[in-house]
């Protein structure tokens, strides 16, 4: 039986691509450029990979036409062709249980990675296990100021696709993954530090009132006030 320690690790499972072959001109921009950078830069770590992430005995991973995807077998979201290459444990889930795991999944599912929303340059697998990891094991901290990275995610997975962004452009109805901002989103990160930013202000503005309330004359320095007039 699993340490509850273990239970809660989050896993990211990799798997080696085969760049595309044929059906080169068949192929959209970005299939092209991520199979050419794949099989020029491979010694250089522009290798393609398919990831899913595993928490509570359970992988989740990121399919086009299909969305989030959840499973608990070992390959039955993965591509053809694609080869195991290893499990990186990235960290411990700090989520308290599956009903609250689950509304982070239906979040990431409705706001960022619906079933139209897979590109295979800027909205892919790689993005989704960063964006979800992200979520579940930073959680609250994400709220908090000089957060911009789950350090324990490895950069070379999505390597491939970050570097062919830079010559490959996108229809208007794409947008563009930001993990960082999505993660957020999906844990009410974002809507915690803006209620903390009304917060602050609001002690602000309470201050300042404060303080023209002490600026006000008392009732006998009005009278001395009102005296020294009527002298003159």
């Amino acid at each position: 039986q699993l340490s509850k320690d273990m239970a809660m690790e989050v896993i990211l499972h990799v798997y080696q691509l085969e760049p595309p072959q044929e059906q080169h001109q068949q192929q959209s921009a970005g299939v092209r450029a991520l199979s050419f950078f794949s099989r020029v830069g491979f010694s250089m770590g522009y290798g393609a990979y398919h990831s899913e992430l595993e928490v509570l005995d359970d992988r989740y991973t990121f399919v086009a036409n299909h969305g989030i995807v959840k499973t608990r077998s070992r390959n039955a979201a993965v591509p053809p062709g694609a080869i195991y290459q290893e499990a990186i444990v990235l960290g411990t889930c700090r989520v308290g249980n599956r009903g609250e795991l689950q509304e982070i999944v239906t979040q990431l599912s409705t706001t960022s990675f619906s079933k139209t929303a897979y590109h295979l340059v800027h909205r892919n697998c790689n993005h989704f296990t960063e964006t979800f990891a992200m979520a579940i094991i930073l959680k609250d901290t994400l709220a908090e100021p000089g957060i911009h990275a789950l350090q324990s995610y490895p950069t070379w997975i999505n390597r491939l696709a970050n570097t062919s962004k830079m010559v490959v452009g996108h229809d208007d109805d794409i947008v563009p993954c930001n993990v960082l901002e999505e993660a957020r989103n999906a844990v009410g990160a974002d809507q915690r530090k803006v209620g903390g930013d009304l917060s602050s202000n609001n002690n602000k503005n309470s201050s300042k009132r404060s303080s023209s309330k002490k600026k006000e004359l008392t009732e006998k320095q009005k009278a001395a006030l009102a005296k020294i007039r009527g002298n003159k």
